[in-house]
């Protein structure tokens, strides 16, 4: 079995909170990080790099291993461990 790495979106929409600025827009939240912007006059997200948002869902793109139950084996026959 191999690990693979590749993107995958994750939806974190229910982990965002948005706080209201000066310019009254929403400021968007992600683990105290600030992931983007809602900008009220446009109607439009203006997000960060790796976000985005679809269907009115924001989405984190994150890099998983395509089996995470794999696990690799060898043994170094010299040194006498496995």
């Amino acid at each position: 079995m191999s690990f693979l790495l590749k993107q995958k979106m994750m939806d974190i929409t229910e982990d965002v909170i948005g706080k209201l600025n000066e310019h009254g827009n929403f400021q968007l939240f992600y683990d105290n990080e600030c992931v983007g912007e809602f900008v009220r006059a446009t109607n439009e997200f203006q997000l960060k790099h790796g976000y985005e948002q679809r269907g009115g869902r924001v989405l984190k793109s994150v890099t998983v291993t395509e089996n995470p139950y794999a696990k690799y084996v060898d043994c170094d026959i010299e040194g006498g461990w496995c």
